[in-house]
């Protein structure tokens, strides 16, 4: 019988289909998320959704590091927000978002809650 275990040995005539279906499952589960390269599979042509911006955003009042960590920080939390460089010396903070999730109006108006008199730059 396939897959029998006698008391020494299980049975080698285990059929390969079974691994080989194991890991292709594990292929098409990553392809949708986007943990694996990026949330494509180049070599079968599937490409993730997502479609990222970056906007440059003006920031006024900020007057130290510890202003730009903490818009740096609310940006993190900041649905849809990828990534954000914040600089109080230039006064500006450039980030990277997906625009299917959030709007550079949703980013500024994040940033004006926290006290801050934030508008849109432009983009790069």
């Amino acid at each position: 019988m396939i897959g029998e275990i006698t008391e020494d040995r299980v049975n080698p005539r285990i059929p390969l289909s079974i691994g080989v279906a194991a890991i292709l499952l594990c292929v098409l589960f990553l392809a949708g998320t986007d943990t694996f390269a990026g949330g494509t599979l180049s070599g079968f042509g599937v490409k993730s959704a997502s479609q990222t911006e970056r906007v440059v955003i003006g920031v006024e009042g900020m007057y130290c590091d510890s202003c730009a960590a903490g818009i740096k920080a609310m940006l993190k939390r900041t649905p849809g927000v990828i990534a954000s460089e914040v600089s109080y010396q230039k006064k500006e903070a450039i980030v990277d978002y997906d625009s299917q999730k959030t709007t550079q109006e949703k980013i500024v108006e994040a940033v004006n809650n926290l006290g801050y008199k934030a508008s849109v730059k432009n983009k790069s």
